[in-house]
């Protein structure tokens, strides 16, 4: 199955989406240039093969795209446990080297809704990990499944204690802080009250939360007023 799969990926690629892709991802790895709707077609039809098994055994990525359509495949995956999925989510998060690995995997898995805690609990060691987007998957982890009315003040406690100093970490915390002000400003805005991230960060989330339309413009106001110089 997994040369069909190769042959598959490769048919698939597109150059000029190649070219688009390798301007806006800095990664190791090859790009190939796949639309995300035709990973994601062919993601299903792998979570639903009989040949499931023996893919799930891989362990090398030749190219940006076998990484995403592996994760792709995690997120798809029917009758499984949590604990299957972090068995083979656990060393797939170790090949991530840019933000969109990250951000497109990382919110697939929709098992994760059903057992947060566990999650939260299982995925907690990511947040002081020293990798760069390991950290980021501990924040978009949060913004994914955490930002909402039953767990939001421990999501912002996290958040507010992930090492910054990493460029995709911290846009990931500014993103994650300007859905929080957009979804739970009250709560939200205390972090930056109390000044408790970079000036990078803080004035970045600032500018991403002014940038939404769900944002009032009397509360963009205060934002503004919020910058630090």
């Amino acid at each position: 199955m997994e040369s069909s799969i190769n042959e598959k990926l490769y048919a698939l690629a597109e150059s000029d989406y190649k070219a688009f892709n390798e301007r806006l991802i800095p990664t190791k790895y090859e790009i190939l240039g796949i639309r995300m709707p035709a990973l994601k077609k062919l993601a299903k039809e792998i979570a639903t093969s009989s040949e499931l098994e023996n893919y799930l055994q891989q362990t090398e990525y030749p190219t940006y795209e076998h990484v995403l359509l592996y994760g792709l495949v995690l997120g798809y995956l029917k009758n499984r446990s949590l604990e299957t999925i972090f068995h083979y989510l656990d060393p797939l998060i170790l090949k991530f080297d840019n933000w969109a690995h990250v951000d497109t995997i990382v919110c697939n898995p929709k098992i994760f809704k059903k057992y947060p805690d566990e999650v939260l609990a299982h995925f907690l060691s990511l947040k002081t990990d020293e990798g760069e987007f390991t950290k980021r998957t501990f924040v978009i982890l949060l913004m994914d499944y955490f930002f909402n009315e039953t767990y939001i003040d421990i999501a912002l406690k996290h958040l507010s204690e992930v090492p910054q100093g990493q460029y995709y970490v911290d846009m990931a915390i500014a993103w994650a802080i300007s859905v929080g002000l957009i979804k739970f400003y009250d709560q939200t805005v205390l972090l930056l009250e109390q000044q408790t991230f970079s000036k990078f960060v803080h004035n970045k989330a600032i500018q991403k939360a002014r940038e939404s339309y769900r944002i009032t413009p009397e509360l963009k106001e205060h934002l503004n007023k919020m910058k630090v110089k």
